[in-house]
């Protein structure tokens, strides 16, 4: 009875998902043959991705992404800068760090990869899918894509060793 235990709480322990674990949409299928930019080199990289966003009551918002990729951590790590541009006490500068998580197929779009970027709690806060050419645009709280004919993309730039 007591080596059942051990080993029921051996497979529970193994079982438990990481909150940065790659995760796949539940209701479909996923290609695999889909490029993964972000995952795609060996060693430890940064990826970074800068843009600015919309901003309903600025001139915008600067954004700098900066993804960890490091295929020997289990949990990939972010670093996101952002600059809310000419407000009214001029600009205002954010920075936050934590962990993120692919996810494989979104509700729409199954064939998609999105990043979802974890805050303190592990919840989810921000999401982006990858396009094709490598930059990331910015999903809804739902993950879904935002209709607008404003631009919510951050480009790709060079990544960089740490």
């Amino acid at each position: 009875m007591k080596n059942q235990v051990i080993i029921i709480l051996a497979i529970c322990a193994i079982a438990c998902d990481s909150p940065s674990e790659e995760k796949k949409y539940d209701g479909t299928s996923v290609n695999s043959e889909t490029k993964e930019i972000v995952l795609e080199s060996k060693g430890s990289t940064w990826m970074n991705y800068t843009g600015v966003l919309p901003c309903a009551d600025c001139a915008g918002i600067k954004t700098e992404l900066k993804l960890e990729n490091s295929p020997e951590k289990i949990e990939r790590s972010f670093e996101l800068s952002e600059t809310y541009l000419e407000t009214k006490d001029g600009d205002r500068n954010y920075k936050t760090t934590g962990l993120y998580e692919v996810i494989y197929g979104l509700e729409d779009h199954p064939e998609a990869m999105a990043i979802r970027l974890l805050d303190a709690n592990n919840l989810p806060f921000k999401s982006f899918q990858q396009e094709k050419n490598g930059k990331l645009t910015l999903l809804d709280q739902e993950e879904k894509p935002i209709q607008s004919q404003l631009n919510y993309s951050l480009e790709m730039v060079n990544p960089k060793s740490k």
